[in-house]
């Protein structure tokens, strides 16, 4: 019975997912939320697994946002070992950061023709990744698998996609706090990604400015706009407006090279609560839009319950992919 723990670092909060499996039966034995105050991602983290009383010292994490750059390329079929050495030399094309500073990995998909392979390539500033070890070591903690949030947000859909690896597109977007993580996929298998500089500080910032309310209570009223739904909603259409239209031209470029409209959304992420984005961007992309709840097939001891998580399943969908990273 071997037990697996998934901590999302975000901006606003870190999620953990402690993760049993019973003879195929998954079990989550521990879930917990802490939010970051003042920017304190270390006391928060320290916090959390004190908290959570973690049998593990060795946990999966990620990373995401712009020190991260996925692509995915066509090469000539090649060696594990020798694709992974030419990779660098292909890196140099598609990352804006140098080379010499970055970590780089790569995977085969598929085979796009008798001549060529379809490549993931995921590369990571050095220093980040450094941070983020120490950031976990500060905590008593190893990371054992780093991943990136949208990989893991994919890995959580993945384990029961409903699509059911059919010949349609879809799309996967987990909206945080700062960012917003996109795959779209078809077949089963991940053909676009992308990380999105939108969030809920966005549209908190927002209501700040058009209300002259402090912070804190304009997150309150985005929370929970009561009366002034309408006025909020007011507020924040243009916001919300710039993030389908990032999301648009994604489904643009994706149509663009494979052919294929994007026919369905799920969303996941604190900021997929926002009382009125599902209808949003079911009206504004003209897509079917839904909410993805990652706890969906996996049962959850009473004891691992925290009054805090009851009702947002889907803050914890890049913590649940990351806990199942074996």
């Amino acid at each position: 019975m071997k037990k697996t723990v998934g901590i999302d670092i975000g901006k606003h909060s870190i999620k953990l997912i402690e993760l049993e499996d019973k003879k195929g039966h998954l079990e989550i034995t521990n879930v917990a939320i802490r939010r970051i105050v003042d920017g304190d991602t270390k006391s928060a983290l320290k916090d959390i697994v004190s908290a959570s009383k973690l049998s593990l010292k060795r946990v999966n994490a990620s990373l995401s946002g712009p020190s991260v750059i996925v692509r995915y390329i066509e090469m000539p079929p090649m060696k594990i070992e020798e694709l992974r050495s030419a990779i660098r030399f292909e890196a140099e094309k598609y990352i804006p950061f140098n080379v010499k500073n970055s970590i780089i990995d790569c995977a085969v998909l598929d085979k796009a023709s008798s001549s060529s392979q379809r490549v993931l390539m995921v590369a990571a500033k050095k220093d980040d990744v450094n941070s983020l070890i120490e950031l976990f070591r500060d905590a008593d903690l190893e990371i054992d698998t780093m991943d990136i949030d949208s990989f893991a947000f994919f890995n959580s859909f993945h384990r029961v996609d409903p699509e059911n690896k059919n010949e349609n597109a879809y799309a996967l977007i987990n909206i945080g706090a700062r960012f917003s993580n996109m795959n779209i996929i078809t077949k089963g298998n991940v053909y676009f990604t992308r990380d999105i500089l939108w969030g809920g500080i966005d549209v908190t910032g927002r209501i700040k400015d058009a209300s002259g309310l402090g912070l804190d209570d304009a997150e309150a009223l985005k929370q929970k706009p009561a009366e002034r739904r309408d006025e909020v909603v007011g507020m924040i259409t243009s916001v919300l407006e710039r993030f389908t239209s990032q999301v648009r031209m994604s489904f643009d470029y994706f149509e663009s090279q494979f052919g294929k409209n994007v026919e369905r959304i799920y969303i996941s992420g604190g900021t997929a609560y926002l009382f009125n984005i599902v209808d949003f961007l079911k009206d504004n992309l003209g897509v079917d839009t839904l909410m993805w709840d990652p706890f969906d097939g996996i049962n959850i001891e009473e004891a691992a319950r925290e009054k805090n998580i009851k009702g947002l399943p889907a803050v914890f969908a890049v913590a649940v992919g990351l806990a199942l990273r074996k």
